[in-house]
């Protein structure tokens, strides 16, 4: 008797686990003001948990989900705005550039701090978020959602919005402060934004493949370290070990400070007043010179960094791919 109440509770879970896998509910959009909550349903193949949809509405439906969370996150918005203000107000407070020669160093400095700091805060928030949103996506993946690809686009594209205006916020704040050169703001603001999001897709790989938030935190440390000690500046190319030659041309915070630097001296012109450090500089380009970035373009480090942004998604990818969470597919067991 015991054994066959076994056997139909096996058979009607089995049952119900076949009826929930012919009706899945894509998304959830939140509730409207009247209190009505609004789904957008999909109905799947019933074989191999295949959405039935097309990957073009997957990624529609994905990206107004993304959209709809990061709008309804206002106290994560209001951090990062407050962040970016602080950061603006310490570094415009601090550094007041001329054109005399101290200043030259000054720029520099300034500018790496900025690479910098916006390395660090990309990096990190990216990592603490994914890492745990990874396990409701790959939950939903498994019941048949929808596909990794679309999910994974869609999140690219949904962050692009908030970088820009985090990044203006904070441009426009440090830009007037610092007295930075006139006529190139809108570069600036450009160059920091695509920067955040290189940052943010280097963040997205270690999410993607770390099994928790804790591992993923551990990682941080080395990435960030590495990125400065092979930033162009600390250590010369023709120094460093063969095997990892590599690394300085893919680090994140070269290629944001190469990208700043040729923004900003290009077309300085410098006086010999005040304290200097060797001989005299009295152009943007031979201090550029100095770091050998005097041949740099902007085009070469917008190309180098759009470069390592899709092999950071690509990389994230895959790795969210080949980590996705895999189960048996329960099958009703034979009655004899």
């Amino acid at each position: 008797e015991a054994q066959e109440k076994s056997t139909e509770r096996i058979n009607y879970i089995a049952s119900e686990a076949l009826k929930a896998k012919e009706k899945v509910v894509l998304s959830y959009n939140g509730s409207t003001s009247a209190g009505t909550r609004h789904h957008h349903k999909l109905k799947l193949v019933s074989s191999g948990n295949r959405p039935a949809a097309g990957i073009l509405r997957q990624f529609k439906l994905l990206l107004t989900r993304a959209f709809k969370e990061t709008s309804r996150g206002k106290g994560a918005m209001i951090i990062k705005l407050v962040q970016q203000i602080t950061l603006g107000l310490i570094y415009g407070g601090i550094y007041k550039v001329g054109s005399d020669q101290a200043s030259i160093m000054d720029r520099f400095g300034l500018l790496s701090l900025v690479a910098i700091g916006s390395m660090n805060m990309a990096v990190a928030s990216t990592i603490r978020s994914f890492t745990k949103e990874k396990t409701i996506v790959q939950g939903e993946m498994v019941g048949g959602m929808y596909r990794t690809l679309p999910y994974f686009i869609a999140k690219a594209v949904s962050e692009i919005p908030l970088v820009g205006v985090y990044n203006a916020v904070f441009s426009a704040i440090l830009y007037p402060l610092a007295g930075l050169q006139k006529g190139k703001f809108r570069n600036f603001i450009g160059l920091t934004s695509l920067h955040t999001l290189v940052c943010e897709a280097a963040g997205l790989i270690v999410g993607a493949v770390s099994p928790s938030t804790e591992v993923a935190l551990s990682l941080f440390p080395a990435i960030v370290v590495l990125n400065i000690i092979f930033d162009g500046r600390n250590i010369s190319e023709e120094n460093t070990p063969k095997i990892l030659r590599w690394i300085p041309k893919v680090s994140l915070i070269r290629w944001g400070f190469e990208g700043l630097s040729v923004n900003e001296f290009n077309g300085l012109e410098f006086d010999s007043k005040g304290p200097r450090r060797g001989p005299v500089v009295k152009t943007g380009t031979e201090a550029l010179d100095r770091f050998g970035m005097a041949d740099r373009s902007l085009r070469e480090v917008v190309r180098a960094q759009t470069n390592i942004m899709g092999i950071c998604w690509l990389l994230s990818y895959l790795g969210l791919s080949l980590t996705r969470q895999k189960y048996e597919t329960m099958a009703t067991p034979k009655t004899h």
